[in-house]
């Protein structure tokens, strides 16, 4: 086997958890011979670590446990000899030997899914090592209650056993549970990067078509001027604008190509489309440090293959009602059916919008929006974004009412379902 790095700090993690652990022990015969918790955490390890090779864990831990227990009693009692008190300890490097032995040559490793043979085995691993221990303590200072310890190990030795199996179950089930949150939260970061990407790729997607229009607009006016220097110049823009409008459609075709890769799942119910966004506020607004207060209410659940657009929709609607709360807020997210059209709505308590600025909403650039700290004012293309995306993609509409008295302001977006239904959910 070829060590690396992570196998050297498996190695140390095993290591030192399994020699603090041997803290927690009984002595049945008031000496130095112990039943620890180390056994326990040392086969959860080797079960969990499965590349590491047993003899080396074992024969690791038979130097540091014994080692470790010698500093500690050197250092708890006065006028201590190391060299006797580490004596005294030797015996206990038996016991993980033969442990490690053992426990390959019942392959351990392999019966997990048999709990009873699982058990027995390790039984007869714990009792066969610590007996070998004690009667190598036995040749050094005998005692007289051999009869009694042997009962206390094979006990000792059963319960331990019954209790690694416990323990590793337990361990494993939260090991699989955050495996299950990192993956979901990487799905749910994944889902909403996408989801920007793709509004990014429809607002290039017009900006194409617009770059289309300006080169043939370029052409027409070349073709109706008379021959000079201004003809030629036309004639030069013309063709700029044409090798721009390749380097964009060259960026859109990367683009479509990588999130066309990146789209495994063909759709998302309103459900999971709703938690995917919640959780990704809430997280923005904990780290701001507003105290918003989200609602997500979906009155006529549906399925849709359309979800990142839609997401990109309430994404920016979302944002903008953020940026308009200061510090303590209430968002309402609201969708239902209504006829052949289904609603959204994104409501905010916040600073409102007055009338007048009602209808400047979508224009690209504007906003109202500046940063506090730098004073920059934001982009104002966020709403554009959403306005592109569910007029020109979803054939809908999208449109705003505010109270400013009242610091009310909800943005509707109107999509037929026929666009936006997979399956509905009645």
């Amino acid at each position: 086997m070829v060590f690396n790095r992570k196998h050297i700090e498996n190695l140390i993690l095993v290591t030192v958890l399994t020699t603090f652990s041997g803290q927690i022990y009984l002595s049945p015969t008031g000496g130095t011979f112990r039943l620890s918790m180390a056994v326990a955490v040392l086969t959860v390890a080797l079960i969990h670590f499965r590349k590491l090779p047993v003899m080396l864990v074992c024969g690791t831990v038979a130097v540091t446990i014994p080692l470790f227990r010698s500093v500690v009693d050197y250092f708890s009692v006065l006028d201590a000899d190391f060299g006797d008190i580490f004596r005294s300890y030797l015996p206990v490097v038996s016991f993980y030997i033969s442990y490690g032995f053992l426990f390959l040559l019942l392959s351990i490793r392999e019966k997990l899914s048999h709990p009873l043979s699982f058990i027995l085995s390790l039984w007869l691993c714990d009792s066969f090592s610590n007996i070998l221990e004690f009667s190598l303590r036995q040749l050094i200072s005998p005692a007289n209650i051999v009869s009694d310890v042997l009962i206390q190990i094979i006990l000792m030795g059963l319960a331990r056993s019954v209790l690694t199996y416990f323990l590793y179950n337990t361990t494993l089930y939260y090991i699989e549970r955050y495996d299950r949150s990192y993956q979901e939260n990487r799905y749910r970061e994944m889902i909403m990067f996408i989801s920007s990407l793709k509004s990014e790729l429809f607002f290039l997607q017009k900006s194409i078509v617009d770059i289309e229009n300006t080169m043939k607009d370029s052409y027409d006016l070349y073709r109706h001027l008379e021959s000079g220097p201004q003809k030629e110049q036309v004639l030069s823009i013309a063709k700029n604008i044409h090798e721009i409008k390749k380097d964009y459609y060259r960026v859109a075709s990367g683009l479509e190509k990588v999130l066309s890769a990146e789209e495994d799942r063909s759709s998302l119910s309103s459900r999971e489309i709703f938690d995917l966004i919640r959780e990704n506020y809430q997280k923005l607004s904990t780290n701001r440090q507003l105290h918003i207060h989200f609602e997500f209410h979906c009155r006529t659940p549906f399925v849709t293959a359309e979800y990142y657009p839609l997401i990109s929709v309430l994404n920016n609607l979302i944002i903008n009602a953020v940026e308009a709360i200061q510090q303590y807020g209430r968002i309402v997210v609201e969708g239902r059916l209504e006829g052949s059209i289904y609603r959204f709505s994104v409501t905010d308590n916040g600073q409102g919008i007055r009338p007048e600025d009602l209808e400047l909403l979508f224009i690209p650039g504007y906003s109202t929006k500046y940063d506090t700290v730098t004073g920059r004012m934001s982009t104002g293309i966020g709403l554009c974004h959403a306005q592109e995306i569910v007029e020109n993609h979803f054939g809908g509409n999208i449109h705003a009412e505010s109270d400013p008295e009242l610091g009310r302001t909800t943005f509707c977006v109107m999509i037929p379902f026929d666009r936006l239904q997979e399956v509905f959910i009645p």
